[in-house]
């Protein structure tokens, strides 16, 4: 058994020690910091940060790992109100507070250790190797923390120095979590409102005392044994402001101190009995005038939510990749033991076949991961700068914000296919480990079956893998149809590419791309000529305002959201695939590992493009059948 998760893995430490770029990292870190409080240059920052990951990879590898097993056993239960975990689980917290992990990310004037948020990720990629339910309860430290601060960044009563934070409305907070006295969580589902975040029916009302007061049931909330809890509520009148529009954010303690008493302001009603992730508790929630401070506007509680989402599904990816590589590994071993036929399974066509798929969705996956983290960072603490402390001379702000603007991008766009890889190949790594390990695989001898149950609820929490894929399409559409002609000459530059260019990487990049090109070409044909075909018995004048304006999601886009999926996982392959291609151009000896990549992505995606041109006709008339239905029987009811 491995003694270290960070020094037994060349591949994370290929990034972290050669690709990832730390120099601009470490610029928008120390961005202004005093010379005596920063590294003194960005090698002796690198140098920290590996001596971090060092001391976590040998903490998880021997502390985290061992246990794992017994703290899936052991599980969660609910008790006179208070959730009880288990022994082995709260060791683990307590020797993690003694290594004074929680305030990695966070800036040192608050009390942390001020390492990139990068950093943060990796530490999260081997504390899911060790147990995933570990990893989740950690992030809701670390977590939770950055999502104030992110808050923070907005509110005005918070103080600057030189661009650089010195004080926030919640410090306190902030700093409980970076010691690792208490923790955070997410407050978001109801059993009516999953992801239909505009069905919510938890209420808060301000009071004549000035005080919010929070009112109704959550569910499925991780980590819900919170003190410090983020609620997403509604505030406003559903008449003037209906659906999301009438959604606030509050910051709600889970008990307050009156009269040097602790009075509970939030009642758990129930832990969930999961089938994996057992040492994480899931909770229900009770408000009943629970008591919480508004964060930011009224009104604006969902966008303040996709801020602490939009982070928290990248870490899903990292949790994702973790598991990932525990699989492989597991796998791994046992085939180089196992005999069968006079040779060891690793050697048997098929199973190394699964080997080399499953060593290389985890090199793409890391390689896609570690780009999306570094870009959102960046794009995040640039924009902090922007804000704050913007360049006095004209052409550096015109170029900062150029920089800012396209890095804001490319974090938009791979965010959510971070967590539709770590998620689905989570997912498809684990059951091929329990596959290959066979009849031991399907016993609790062997963890392979605690790692398929603890990889299931990734595609379902932060944000289903389907509602990824859903963002993934509306993005991709509307930089299409923005930008119609740069949209065709990439079309055209694709086809050219993949015949012409002179290196086999180059010209199997190019094809992936046109297998994307084709498969969004696709979708939007078939969307407007839908709607082309409402045209035919208006007359011409009207044609502008049908076409631009009067659009009904549920129909007009049938064909893109029944192939939303099949067109993500396009994207996640040449996204993985150009990672991977940007690497070896970069690092030479990583050239295999792409070309190999790309082979097999090219079969994949290929056959993801056949489908979105050749099916679904018959399923969506059907669809369209029982919709016409449905409105013919409210228009009787009606009349």
């Amino acid at each position: 058994m491995s003694t270290n998760f960070y020094v037994d893995n060349p591949d994370l430490r290929f990034h972290i020690e050669k690709n990832i770029d730390w120099s601009a990292l470490f610029d928008a870190v120390e961005f202004n910091a005093p010379e005596q409080d920063k590294p003194a240059s960005v090698e002796d920052a690198l140098e920290l940060y590996e001596d971090v990951l060092k001391e976590l990879g040998k903490f998880t590898a021997k502390k985290v790992a061992p246990v794992a097993r017994s703290i899936d056993k052991e599980g969660t239960d609910l008790v006179d109100g208070k959730v009880v975990e288990s022994a082995a689980f709260t060791k683990v917290f307590k020797a993690l507070k003694r290594l004074q992990v929680y305030g990695l990310p966070l800036p040192r004037e608050l009390g942390g250790l001020n390492a990139p948020a990068t950093v943060y990720l990796a530490a999260s990629e081997l504390m899911s190797r060790g147990d995933v339910s570990c990893m989740t309860h950690f992030g809701f430290h670390t977590g939770v923390a950055m999502s104030l601060i992110m808050y923070a960044l907005r509110d005005e009563r918070t103080v600057y120095v030189d661009g650089r934070i010195q004080s926030t409305p919640y410090d306190a907070q902030i700093e409980e979590m970076a010691s690792g006295n208490e923790w955070g969580c997410m407050v978001l589902t109801e059993s009516q409102a999953g992801s239909d975040l505009a069905q919510l029916r938890t209420s808060a009302k301000l009071g004549d005392d000035g005080l919010w007061r929070l009112n109704g049931e959550k569910i499925y909330i991780t980590s819900g044994h919170a003190k410090y809890q983020l609620v997403l509520a509604r505030s406003e009148d559903e008449q003037t402001a209906p659906g999301l529009k009438g959604l606030s954010l509050y910051l709600v303690e889970q008990w307050l101190e009156r009269d040097g008493e602790r009075v509970d302001n939030v009642r758990i009603a129930k832990v969930e009995h999961k089938i994996g992730h057992k040492g994480s508790p899931t909770c229900s929630l009770l408000y009943e005038d629970s008591v919480g401070q508004l964060i930011g506007k009224r009104g604006e509680g969902f966008h303040l939510m996709l801020v602490m989402m939009n982070f928290a599904r990248l870490a899903v990816g990292f949790e994702g990749l973790g598991l990932m590589e525990a699989a492989y590994r597991m796998a791994r071993d046992y085939a180089s033991e196992r005999v069968t036929m006079g040779k060891t399974i690793d050697r048997h066509e098929m199973i190394a076949d699964f080997l080399e798929d499953m060593d290389l969705t985890v090199k793409a996956a890391r390689s896609l991961m570690y780009r999306a983290a570094v870009a959102t960072e960046l794009s995040q603490r640039l924009e902090q700068v922007l804000e704050q402390a913007p360049p006095s001379d004209p052409k550096e702000l015109a170029a900062l914000k150029k920089k800012v603007k396209k890095l804001k991008r490319r974090s938009r766009n791979l965010t959510p296919l971070c967590k539709y890889v770590g998620s689905e190949e989570a997912v498809r790594v684990a059951r091929l480990t329990m596959q290959i390990l066979g009849g031991a695989g399907y016993t609790d001898d062997w963890e392979a079956e605690k790692l398929l149950r603890d990889a299931l609820v990734l595609p379902i929490y932060e944000g289903t893998s389907q509602i990824q894929a859903l963002m993934t399409l509306k993005d991709q559409m509307m930089i299409a149809l923005q930008n119609p002609q740069k949209f065709l000459s990439k079309v055209a530059r694709a086809n050219f590419n993949k015949v012409t260019a002179k290196s086999k990487m180059r010209r199997g990049m190019a094809r992936l791309y046109t297998y994307k090109y084709s498969a969004l070409q696709t979708i939007l044909i078939r969307i407007m000529g839908k709607k082309l075909k409402k045209t035919k018995d208006l007359p011409a004048t009207e044609w502008s305002e049908m076409l631009l304006h009067q659009w009904d999601p549920q129909q007009d886009f049938a064909p893109g959201l029944l192939h939303a999926e099949r067109l993500c996982r396009i994207l996640c392959d040449v996204e993985c695939a150009r990672s991977l291609v940007e690497d070896a151009r970069r690092h030479p000896e990583r050239k295999q590992i792409a070309l190999r990549f790309i082979q097999r992505a090219d079969l994949r995606c290929r056959a993801e493009l056949m489908t979105i041109e050749e099916h679904g006709e018959s399923l969506l008339a059907d669809l369209a059948k029982l919709r016409k239905s449905a409105d013919d029987a409210e228009l009787r009811s009606v009349a």
